[in-house]
């Protein structure tokens, strides 16, 4: 089972940013990654390069994908998927 990180934005629709690379192999990892000094900039950058500005961001998380699946089949928000590279 993969586990992503996903970014959830402060915006009125609720926009939903998942980074599919990398993809971690447990949650343990995948958490890690959010703390890790190394690897915040490279998920910022990647944020910035999509949206073109820094986005307010209601919350950060990692989930499998089967978890991602499940809730996007009922959300109707703006969802994006990418890199961090």
């Amino acid at each position: 089972m993969n586990w992503l990180v996903v970014v959830v934005f402060a915006t009125l629709a609720g926009d939903v940013y998942i980074f599919n690379d990398p993809a971690w192999e447990t949650k343990e990892e995948c958490m890690a990654s959010l703390t890790d000094p190394e690897m915040q900039p490279n998920y910022i950058a990647k944020l910035v390069l999509e949206y073109g500005k820094a986005m307010p961001i209601q919350f950060v998380n990692c989930l499998s994908e089967e978890q991602i699946d499940e809730i996007l089949m009922g959300y109707t928000g703006n969802v994006k998927k990418g890199t961090n590279t």
